[in-house]
């Protein structure tokens, strides 16, 4: 089930992000959105939306294992933890840090840093904010240690889960 959310997950965010892996043994891999490469006009936004209705439809297979009220709970909590909160940022460019995933047998290896420095340098070198959000508590200090603040908590609704947005600001 995860595969197929995935898959179509990459699809809708690839023409607006950029994928990177540590090595072509992809111990680790991030997915990294760039407000520049989004646009701000009507039809660049309407074309996002498209993507991610036609991701959703693409998704329906899914319904198979984990049934029709799964699959719309689990639609309902991607909408209630999107990243409404970076409007805070106004106009100013970011990069955001979509996903950054490590094989289990990679873990404590140095991976996170490995993606996070060149992300980091990048943001630097262009002064731009570096952005990100989380569902496990445990990887906020994480986050801190490469200067990224929690600026923002979310709750999902109906649920012990919650969202920790964080943003890393160049040169700090």
């Amino acid at each position: 089930m995860l595969r197929i959310f995935f898959r179509h997950y990459l699809e809708m965010l690839s023409p607006y992000s950029d994928l990177y892996a540590s090595s072509s043994q992809w111990e680790s891999v991030a997915l990294v959105f760039r407000s520049e490469q989004f646009g701000s006009s009507i039809l660049s936004q309407m074309k996002y939306w498209r993507r991610i209705a036609a991701a959703i439809l693409k998704s329906l297979p899914a319904c198979r294992y984990i049934g029709v009220k799964g699959f719309i709970r689990g639609v309902s909590i991607l909408h209630s933890m999107s990243s409404a909160w970076l409007q805070m940022l106004g106009d100013r460019p970011y990069a955001h840090l979509d996903m950054l995933v490590v094989q289990r047998a990679y873990r404590g290896t140095g991976q996170v840093s490995k993606m996070m420095e060149p992300l980091l340098a990048e943001c630097d070198a262009k002064g731009w904010a570096c952005t990100l959000e989380t569902q496990n508590p445990d990887n906020v200090p994480l986050y801190g240690r490469y200067g990224f603040t929690l600026v923002e908590t979310i709750r999902l609704p109906n649920s012990e889960l919650e969202q920790y947005c964080m943003v890393y600001n160049p040169n700090h």
